[in-house]
């Protein structure tokens, strides 16, 4: 019931196609940028690319306007109520909400990269992927603590759109400075940015690991915030 309230028809057979061929951004930067690294970073980019938008609009679309609504409207009681322990509800709606997008997104992507022959660096493909975990994290974290998809909503685009730009402004200014050492502190906010400084001839790996390992913890500190907070809910 869970799965099939967030995916009703006909989302996955838009999904799924749209993400598939949506990867032609993959080939098109790959052909662009001369077959360098540097138009698949680009092609990955979310926003620039419509599979990885997508896979994040959805799962927003189902942890705020899905799940928070359930919260909003008090509606989530009848499954509290329901013989199903708390760990094992958390489990399906995690799943469906956040889980399912991404492995969508990767199965498309993997499959559009074996056919087009276009080389995805796994390093590249866990970025997005951590990322992912960072952003949708952060929010269901918020959704659970506001029970309101408007005011979560509002919070999400604060925080979230406050990290992003200003540290990419940081990152960027410290390229253009020629102090690569200082993008270190901010290479959470965004480590496509030291990809791209790295396909663009610096050797910036270093940034972009220690970005990923931060959004990593960062996912999995306010994955455990979220799973006690909804252990917590009050019926």
């Amino acid at each position: 019931m869970i799965f099939k309230e967030r995916y009703r028809e006909p989302t996955l057979e838009l999904v799924l196609p749209t993400m598939l061929v949506s990867n032609v951004f993959l080939s098109a930067f790959y052909e662009r940028g001369g077959f360098s690294l540097l138009g698949v970073v680009l092609s990955m980019v979310p926003v620039i690319s419509v599979s990885e938008t997508l896979a994040f609009s959805l799962g927003l679309r189902n942890v705020i306007f899905v799940t928070g609504d359930h919260l909003y409207n008090e509606s989530i009681i009848s499954f509290l109520t329901t013989p199903v322990r708390r760990e094992e509800l958390f489990a399906f709606i995690y799943f469906s909400d956040v889980v399912v997008p991404v492995l969508l997104w990767a199965f498309t992507t993997a499959l559009y990269s074996l056919l087009s022959g276009v080389p995805v660096p796994p390093l590249l493909a866990l970025t997005f992927v951590v990322g992912y975990f960072f952003a949708e994290n952060l929010v269901l974290l918020l959704t659970l603590v506001f029970k309101s998809p408007g005011v979560s909503t509002l919070v999400s685009i604060f925080v979230l759109g406050g990290v992003f730009v200003f540290g990419d402004a940081g990152e960027y200014f410290y390229a253009l400075q020629g102090e690569y050492g200082k993008i270190f502190a901010l290479s959470f906010t965004n480590p496509f940015v030291p990809w791209i400084i790295t396909a663009l001839g610096k050797d910036l790996y270093q940034q972009v690991e220690v970005g990923v390992a931060v959004d990593g913890f960062i996912a999995a500190l306010t994955f455990v915030l979220s799973f006690l907070k909804f252990r917590g809910l009050e019926v």
